[in-house]
């Protein structure tokens, strides 16, 4: 008990201490007077906190945080309740996407949830925006919503750019070859430099303009062809140089997204979503590839029988997944069920086991948590499910596969 506090203590200082860095970074690029700053990048660190954090931990790390934004106010000069009540606004906000994600997209796939990821935090991030700029209308007795698309693209672009290489980083368990560290860190160093040299001028009304934007796509094609071949932590790495240069570049007033007629701010404001949309464009890649991976692997030989009457379960002998021995230990359907944590996906097993007894046809994908004990929280799918006889007696036959977390990888906290 007391390693477990000590853990959840370490890692709450860490996410406080991480949402204070990048904090700090933000106010400064944009000015210590800023309250609604052009780039936010402790928004992405909360929803990334909150996605990896279990339910019961949330308020814990609720005000670690908003702690982290009120020493910001503080370290700024800011007006403490105008710190407070911002933070507030955010962090709900933040938190709000983090409980869509895994609520909405529970039992469903990548796509759907990486979808209900961006819609949360275009629509999160609006009300965010408008209960905010309200509450500084309120105060100033005059209209302030000229601020309002500055806090609500802050929010929306930190949180698309920042959020994949953390999670990447964090949350990555795939096994590298020993050979791909080394691989990695030259590509990594190979997209700091051309990043480098790609924003590192400023372009004038004489340089072709159409090969300038097209260099500014040299570095993401590295770091794609890092996440590609070295796996999602080390192609994380190689994207947070690459936003490190591009954000730096433009606060500079160097690089492609630098103009003369622009603020430096709004210059950091088209860098975002630059960074945005390579973000998008990585997380798609990286649930290809666990697409991709998970079909090599060859895990839909996960069979089982079940017997109606007896409620006995036979499993396949001969499935190569790593979750066949201990399946093959649960020999009743009581017992199978009490392997899924989730009442309501309980309820749904047994319910199309009564539907395939009763010859209704059973054709949706079912997807669900199973918890073996002794074994990491493994997300199911089951896609076939019929109807047969052994020996004159009615048995269901279902076919199961092991399904990728995707973009968020829930565990069996965050589906309950």
């Amino acid at each position: 008990m007391k390693a477990d506090k000590k853990t959840l203590a370490v890692m709450l200082l860490a996410w406080g201490a991480l949402y204070y860095l990048l904090g700090w970074i933000s106010l400064f690029l944009d000015g210590p007077a800023t309250r609604l700053p052009f780039i936010w990048l402790p928004a992405g660190v909360a929803v990334t906190a909150f996605l990896i954090t279990q339910h019961k931990q949330w308020p814990a790390l609720f005000i670690t945080l908003l702690l982290a934004r009120l020493l910001l106010g503080v370290t700024f000069q800011h007006v403490l309740h105008l710190s407070l009540m911002l933070g507030l606004f955010s962090l709900t906000s933040n938190m709000g996407i983090a409980w869509s994600v895994r609520y909405f997209s529970r039992g469903y796939d990548r796509l759907h949830k990486i979808v209900n990821w961006v819609i949360s935090t275009v629509a999160i991030s609006a009300l965010a925006a408008l209960a905010g700029v309200g509450w500084l209308s309120y105060l100033a007795g005059t209209s302030q919503m000229q601020w309002l698309w500055i806090a609500w693209s802050a929010n929306v672009t930190s949180t698309l750019f920042v959020t994949p290489p953390l999670m990447g980083l964090i949350t990555s368990d795939e096994k590298v070859a020993p050979q791909k560290p080394i691989l990695g860190l030259c590509l990594a160093i190979a997209v700091l430099l051309v990043t480098l040299l790609t924003f590192s001028g400023v372009p004038d009304s004489g340089d072709n303009i159409a090969l300038i934007y097209s260099l500014a796509c040299l570095p993401l094609v590295l770091v794609a062809a890092t996440t590609i071949v070295c796996g999602d932590r080390l192609g994380s790495l190689a994207f947070i140089l690459f936003s490190i240069v591009v954000i730096y570049a433009s606060w500079q007033e160097t690089g492609p997204f630098y103009f003369a007629r622009l603020a430096p701010e709004e210059s950091i404001m088209l860098a975002q979503c630059y960074l945005s949309a390579a973000a998008l464009l990585l997380v798609f890649i990286r649930a290809q590839k666990r697409h991709a991976t998970r079909t090599d692997r060859g895990t839909r030989d996960i069979a089982y029988s079940l017997d109606l009457e007896s409620g006995q379960l036979v499993w396949n002998p001969h499935a190569q997944s790593a979750l066949a021995a201990s399946l093959a230990l649960i020999t009743r359907r009581e017992a199978l069920l009490a392997q899924v944590p989730d009442p309501q996906q309980q309820a749904l097993m047994a319910a199309r086991w009564q539907a395939v007894a009763q010859n209704v046809p059973v054709a949706e994908t079912f997807r669900f948590t199973l918890a073996i004990d002794g074994q990491k929280p493994t997300l199911m799918a089951e896609r076939n499910m019929l109807m047969m006889a052994d020996n004159d007696r009615p048995v269901i036959v279902a076919f199961w596969s092991e399904e990728s977390g995707g973009l968020f990888q829930p565990t069996t906290e965050e589906e309950g």
